[in-house]
């Protein structure tokens, strides 16, 4: 899986945050400037109304890439959700009994909720069990190469991301029936936390 490349918009910040502290000094210092320099001066003869101008159709562009740059941003890290929700949707449909989502789409929080609820309240079928097993099988490395896009999400996604793989591992590898049932209400607590959690 291709890492999107993230220098160039580091560099794109660095540059934004050294004009900004250009533009704090300027209009600190231009007050000064101007009554020293030109105190007996007329200043339609300098060059100081042109420098002013141009610094502030400056900022104004800094401003116009800022909010552009913070929309992609978030719309990115939108995108990256999006399809980590449908790795997860996998795991949620076994436990979902009639009420069945469609693939890549997880149910709303009081669906899963529910589902947890009366999971909670008795032991999982065999066939449950079963294709959760599968399911974590084959997920599980796909999910360990995901982190890179929970990562660019957020600290705290990638948070509940961990505790999710860490359930998976537990319902992949244990044979322990009680031991299954307890990860995958976890899981699925994990996964509605993780649904829930806003992209800023």
């Amino acid at each position: 899986m291709d890492i999107p490349d993230q220098k160039p918009r580091s560099i794109f910040k660095g540059i934004i945050t050294l004009y900004l502290i250009f533009l704090a000094i300027f209009f600190a210092v231009a007050p000064f400037l101007t009554l020293t320099l030109y105190a007996e001066t007329d200043l339609s003869l300098s060059l100081l109304p042109q420098l002013i101008g141009f610094c502030l159709q400056g900022a104004f562009l800094v401003v116009v890439f800022s909010i552009y740059e913070r929309r992609s941003t978030i719309t990115s890290k939108r995108s990256n959700k999006f399809a980590l929700r449908t790795v997860l949707s996998n795991f949620v449909n076994p436990c979902m009994g009639n009420k069945q989502i469609d693939t890549g789409w997880l149910p709303s929080p009081n669906m899963l909720a529910d589902a947890t609820e009366k999971l909670r309240n008795k032991e999982l079928d065999e066939h449950i069990v079963a294709e959760l097993k599968k399911i974590a099988q084959e997920q599980i490395n796909s999910m360990e190469a995901l982190t890179v896009l929970v990562a660019q999400i957020d600290h705290i996604h990638i948070e509940v991301w961990g505790a999710i793989l860490r359930d998976c591992r537990i319902i992949r590898e244990s044979t322990n029936q009680k031991a299954i049932s307890a990860a995958t209400i976890e899981l699925l607590e994990n996964i509605q936390q993780f649904d829930e959690l806003e992209v800023y």
